[in-house]
C-alpha cells in the first residue's frame, strides 16, 4: 500500500490506513470504541471509510483516543475529503456502489462507468428507434 502524505489524506484514507495498520477488522472498531463509550454498529464504520458519512466532534475526539493520532489530523483529513468534492453526486453514487458491493473505489468508478455507458447506450438506441426498444424491452421481460 502506498502511503501518502499525513498532511494531504482525506478521513477516508486516514481511517482506512489507521484500521489497516492494526489489521483490525469493523467489528474491532466497533468494540474498541465501545470500550471507550461510543455506540455505533459496523454499517456506520464502513461508511466513515467510504466517505458516504463523517464521523461528529465527538466520534473524532473517540477516534483520535483510540488510534493516538491527533483529533486534528482527523479534522484536517475531513477538510481534505471536502475539498476534494467527495460529495459530488457521481462520487456519491460510486461510493454507494462500493458500499453494496465491497468493491473499492477503482472498481466501483469502473462499474459506474459501465453502468452509466449502457444506460446511454439503451438511451440512444431508443432516441434512433423508439418502438423497436420497448419491443426488444418487452420480449426480454417475457422471456
Amino acid at each position: 500500500m502506498e502511503k501518502k502524505d499525513p498532511k494531504t489524506r482525506t478521513l477516508e484514507e486516514l481511517l482506512l490506513d489507521l484500521r489497516t495498520q492494526k489489521n483490525w477488522t469493523y467489528l474491532d472498531i466497533v468494540n474498541e470504541l465501545s470500550k471507550l463509550g461510543l455506540i455505533v454498529d459496523e454499517k456506520t464504520v464502513k461508511k466513515w471509510e467510504f466517505g458516504l458519512s463523517y464521523p461528529d466532534l465527538e466520534t473524532i475526539y473517540k477516534l483520535s483516543e483510540l488510534y493516538l493520532v491527533s483529533s486534528e489530523d482527523f479534522l484536517n483529513a475531513k477538510e481534505i475529503s471536502y475539498q476534494k468534492s467527495y460529495n459530488s453526486i457521481h462520487m456519491t453514487l460510486i461510493k454507494w456502489i462500493c458500499y453494496f458491493t465491497g468493491f473499492t473505489l477503482i472498481y466501483g468508478r469502473f462499474l459506474f462507468y459501465i453502468i452509466l455507458a449502457v444506460v446511454l447506450v439503451c438511451a440512444l438506441i431508443f432516441i434512433a428507434n423508439p418502438l423497436g426498444f420497448l419491443d426488444w424491452l418487452l420480449e426480454i421481460t417475457n422471456s
